[in-house]
């Protein structure tokens, strides 16, 4: 009489039962892995985004007042300030343009720009020639 019998069970039985265990934990972990990187990845291009809006909308901002201010210069105004639209309530600029030396004939003028923000204030300043007649 035999009490224990050691039967060799084919592998085919075993692959009908689906994954182990361990490879799912090992997918869950892989799958983890990439949607955290890929989260990682959104996030920054998303802070780069607000990053570049920021920085377009100061540079126009900053070419608007600009050039209001070469306007002025050559229309005879050496000083002035203005808001920028209802869309930036608390921003404005001033500028003002000061003669540099004393030539009698066409005028060289260094003009100053400010943007003044509830965060900030700065200045730019640039070189015109003041093209009216003496």
């Amino acid at each position: 009489m035999r009490a224990f019998s050691s039967r060799v069970v084919p592998s085919s039985q075993w692959a009908d039962g689906g994954f182990t265990l361990i490879e799912v934990m090992v997918a869950l972990a892989i799958l983890a892995t990439a949607l955290f990187v890929l989260l990682e990845a959104h996030y920054a291009s998303l802070q780069m985004y607000d990053d570049s809006r920021d920085e377009v909308t100061k540079r126009t901002l900053w070419e608007w007042a600009i050039g209001k201010a070469k306007l002025e210069v050559s229309a005879g105004n050496f000083s002035g300030s203005g808001e920028f639209s209802k869309r930036f309530p608390d921003m404005s600029y001033s500028f003002e343009a000061s003669p540099i030396g004393d030539d009698t004939g066409v005028q060289l003028l260094e003009v100053v720009v400010r943007i003044t923000s509830p965060q900030e204030e700065r200045e730019m300043s640039f070189f015109a020639y003041d093209m009216r007649p003496m």
